[in-house]
């Protein structure tokens, strides 16, 4: 017999579970707080140093060397501990390592590439090495000798304060790679073609893919159209997108614009020569692994682990064909000390340990790079040929022509110059000229953009803590004023207080979860932080962030316009499929229930594989959706559209649009329990009243269905302009910007380009965006939306 609630037996137990609870909680704060101490109480005196570093293209091997050396330092030094952090890949690693800089928690020592260190070394996260170096010779130590490493390898962690190749040195690379293109020995031979020399031109190379080509189910070529690779192919002409500085483009020069229209016109003139502008591949290296490309490329050495596993035919490698002159570029990484490490002389003696002559001979042995130290790259361990390529040699030559390759201080220019090679030679959307002259355009406004300015004054995070300290406690007043002076007897004031201490971990959690970060990122939005610093970094800019979007940012405009193309389609469309589901379903049929779930599981699926599904339907090529399209689109005398390529300006939000329609179960379910709940009595009586199905659909079903189509509706509008899984998969928000949704800028601006004031600027904008078009929806729907509990 359970105890009575007002027995003593039920009061000891609600005040146990209470106890409990408070316990579990203090328990649970207490842990994470003491970590510090357990820490240090784990350590003693030891030296900790974090590491971090990615797998990449060297997976497993990577790993594992980094592990293997790392337990050999630990060996060789007791008094230091390191702990290890390998997010994956190069993109998880760099969000992973803003986050922790951006928390004040930065690792010792960690990975930057060479395209990188100019943005980390100018907003000073770097510390330079050399004085290091110089304190080693002064105390008699062992030191890293850059005589033996490659000079263009130093180079490129030189950062001046406006360009790299000068400057203090931030690095010590561990490995690098100049960049070439992989062939297939087997179809050379089947071609009747020599191998390339190492002094083979774009002649040879156009020779070379034009034979192949014409060969029945093969390609000659692939040629990535990356801002790096095709700059290097303009190097080997003597030529440049920039001139002395990044201030000056050479985008109207002749004969850069003759040199792009004939790298262009290989694809997009001939037949069979480069691959085709509508191939949907994400990972352009692994073109080689079906058989029937002769060449692949630019590529460094980071494919060569991947390529090793090729069993059906045999592979080599040939350096960068010559133009009017040889050229190639270094492609590196380095190992770096975080500027506010708190053992500097412990981590500069692991970097000395990690780019030593074992670890560089154990880089060496997977395959994945080019050793930086000349005395191990022109040793035995890299130019065994006992696994391919045979051609080790080749990376050296190719080496002798590589130099550092410059990149301003943002990874907007990059960005900027993807997009219109993107348009010009991978989809050929624009020609060479309009597509030069829209990234100079883009360029030039970023540099005269009101955040283009380095004199901000800081954020002064004190007086806005006290001010929100000051509103908080007023209103705090305010309410404990009216509470005492409106409250009734004690036992009432009792349960009122009773009432906050239950919702009070509700509260605390909303106050710490939601508030605070709602706050932050409102005072995020009129300031520049990067993400990659502390709080104290960030400059108050006042309303730069948004004068810069609505006025210089022709990215944001076109974001923007994306997104409200897919709403204005997908919106109507999703939610007349799901009300003519929720019809269909709403029959009493046998097995419906089967029906129903079928229809409602799409939606519950995972957006990463769907979109991969949704990316091979929409291929221009052999696409499902093409090939259902090809018939009916010939007898019209026109062909079916290359959805997310060629003709993803025209046809992208339709796409994404038809896409969405994979998502309806969601609104078909709340639809067809609207439609269970009308009555029968009303059919009836329109029926008797000689209504056909047409009228009773007009005057019963859609009036007693207006609440549901309204919630539907609201719903389908926030979900519109929140697109954001679909597109970073199947597209990455390209050709150009043509499928980049607001939320994928979004997130390129906080994640890619480390603004994150610039991104809770347009978060906030977007909230206002969706907040006034819910406010006109809401506002016209007192005409339209019948509530029957409301009628009189």
């Amino acid at each position: 017999m359970p105890p009575r609630p007002g027995s003593p037996l039920a009061r000891a137990a609600r005040l146990t579970l209470a106890g409990v609870a408070v316990a579990v909680v203090l328990a649970s704060f207490a842990w994470v707080l003491t970590r510090p101490l357990r820490t240090a109480a784990r350590i003693g005196e030891r030296v900790e140093l974090t590491v971090m570093h990615w797998a990449g293209g060297g997976g497993q091997d990577e790993d594992r060397i980094v592990s293997e050396m790392i337990a050999d330092f630990e060996r060789a030094h007791p008094h230091v501990t390191v702990r290890r952090i390998n997010p994956g890949d190069a993109a998880s690693y760099y969000t992973k390592l803003q986050t922790m800089m951006g928390a004040g928690t930065p690792p010792d020592v960690f990975y930057v590439g060479h395209e990188r260190v100019a943005i980390f070394a100018s907003r000073g996260l770097l510390r330079p090495v050399e004085p290091l170096i110089h304190a080693d010779a002064a105390a008699g130590r062992s030191s890293a000798a850059l005589d033996e490493f490659f000079p263009t390898t130093l180079d490129c962690f030189r950062f001046d304060g406006n360009r790299t190749g000068h400057g203090p040195l931030y690095g010590i690379p561990k490995d690098f790679t100049p960049v070439g293109f992989y062939y297939n020995r087997d179809l050379f031979r089947r071609a009747g073609l020599a191998e390339p020399a190492d002094d083979w031109t774009w002649d040879d190379f156009l020779h070379a893919a034009r034979t192949i080509g014409r060969m029945p189910g093969c390609t000659g070529a692939h040629v990535v159209s990356w801002p790096a690779m095709v700059r290097l192919y303009l190097w080997t002409y003597g030529l440049d997108i920039i001139g002395d500085d990044f201030d000056e483009l050479r985008t109207r020069d002749p004969a850069v614009i003759a040199a792009l229209e004939r790298l262009r016109s290989w694809r997009f003139t001939e037949r069979g020569t480069l691959t085709d502008s509508s191939l949907q591949v994400t990972i352009e290296d692994s073109l080689l692994l079906a058989g029937n490309v002769g060449m692949v490329g630019p590529f460094g050495r980071w494919v060569v682990p991947t390529y090793r596993r090729i069993r059906d035919f045999e592979w080599d490698f040939a350096p960068l064909p010559r133009g009017t002159q040889s050229a190639n570029a270094v492609f590196s990484v380095a190992w770096c000390i975080g500027r506010d490490s708190a053992h500097p002389v412990e981590a500069w003696e692991l970097i000395k340990h990690m780019t030593g002559q074992r670890g560089q001979e154990n880089t060496a042995r997977s395959g994945l790079a080019l050793p930086t130290m000349k005395s191990v790259a022109r040793g035995p361990v890299f130019l065994d040929e006992s696994l391919p390529p045979r051609r080790n040699g080749s990376f050296l030559v190719a080496a002798e022509a590589a130099r550092s390759m410059p990149w301003p201080d943002t990874l907007k220019f990059e960005a900027l110059l993807q997009g219109a090679f993107e348009l010009c030679i991978k989809t050929g959307a624009r020609s060479v000229p309009e597509a030069l002259q829209t990234f100079e355009r883009a360029w030039r406004r970023e540099l005269e953009a009101p955040l283009a300015r380095r004199d901000f004054p800081p954020v002064a995070w004190g007086a806005i803590v006290w001010s929100i300290a000051g509103a908080a406690g007023a209103g705090g007043l305010v309410i404990a004023i009216l509470w005492l002076r409106g409250a009734g007897s004690r036992r009432a004031r009792r349960e009122e207080l009773a009432g906050v201490g239950f919702v009070s971990p509700w509260l605390l959690g909303f106050a710490l979860f939601t508030a605070f970060p709602l706050v932050l990122s409102l005072i995020l939005a009129f300031s520049r932080w990067t993400g990659s610093a502390p709080l104290s970094d960030a400059r108050w800019v006042g309303l730069a962030n948004f004068t810069q979007m609505i006025g210089h940012d022709e990215r944001f405009r076109s974001a923007l316009a994306v997104t409200l193309a897919y709403a204005a389609l997908a919106v109507p469309a999703s939610q007349l499929f799901a009300l003519f589901a929720a019809a269909l379903m709403a029959l009493e049929l046998r097995f419906i229930g089967l029906f129903r779930s079928a229809w409602y599981l799409p939606s519950v699926l995972a957006g990463v594989g769907v979109a991969v599904l949704w990316r091979w339907i929409f291929d221009g090529r052999g696409g499902l959706l093409n090939t259902l399209l090809r018939p009916f689109a010939h007898l019209l005398g026109v062909s079916p559209p290359d959805w997310l390529a060629v003709d993803a300006a025209t046809w992208g939000a339709p796409a994404f649009a038809i896409m969405s329609l994979w998502t309806i179960g969601g609104s078909m379910m709340i639809y067809l329990a609207g439609l269970k709940g009308i009555s029968r009595e009303l059919y009836e009586a329109a029926a008797i009243d000689g209504a056909g199905r047409l009228r009773r659909l007009l005057s019963v079903t859609l009036p007693m269905l207006s609440p549901v189509i309204f919630f539907n509706g609201i719903m389908a509008i926030i979900g519109s302009f929140q697109v954001f899984v679909q597109s970073f998969v199947m597209t990455s928000g390209g050709p150009g910007d043509a499928t980049r949704f607001y939320v994928l800028y979004l997130y390129n601006q906080a994640f890619d380009y480390h603004e994150m004031g610039y991104a809770s600027a347009m978060a906030w904008l977007l909230l206002l965006i969706v907040l006034t078009l819910t406010l006109l929806v809401m506002r016209g729907s007192r005409r339209f939306v019948y509530y029957e509990g409301l009628r009189t």
